[in-house]
């Protein structure tokens, strides 16, 4: 008996001390239920990933993914490291860095979702309008979304 009392003494306060609590606000206090959302992570990961393309460095790119990613597009969703890498490793080659001018006409950041506006050309193709929606959680992509009118020239 003095077991099984034991238990249940264990139990609740393990409930007690790890349990979390959405109306919990303050400083020190115990954190939200849930990812952690903040629109300045949110900002800084969009901008890392913006530097990451710039760059055409898919393992900068890559840094912001985790194995349970979503990349949705015209061509299809990806799920995970190794389809949005291979996605990226086939996108890429078409904004070659010597010449590819890119510009982003909005960038917009709602908490975990950022909000991406951008135009592009290169020699061969021309991108009146691009755009990606990002969900950010605890610091990484968890969802995106990307659509492109592509023309070629």
């Amino acid at each position: 008996m003095k077991a099984y009392s034991y238990k249940l003494l264990l139990l609740f306060l393990s409930l007690c001390l790890f349990s979390c609590n959405d109306d919990d606000e303050g400083p020190g206090e115990n954190p939200p239920c849930g990812p952690v959302v903040d629109a300045d992570v949110t900002a800084a990961v969009v901008n890392h990933h913006f530097t990451g393309f710039g760059m055409r460095d898919v393992d900068v790119i890559m840094e912001d993914y985790t194995e349970e990613s979503i990349l949705v597009t015209p061509d299809g969703s990806f799920i995970g490291l190794e389809e949005i890498e291979t996605y990226y490793k086939n996108l890429l080659p078409n904004f070659p860095i010597d010449d590819t001018t890119l510009d982003i006409d909005i960038l917009t950041v709602q908490e975990e979702i950022g909000y991406v506006v951008w135009h592009a050309e290169t020699s061969d193709i021309d991108v009146p309008l691009g755009t990606d929606t990002f969900v950010v959680q605890d610091g990484m992509i968890m969802r995106q979304t990307f659509a492109a009118q592509i023309l070629p020239k």
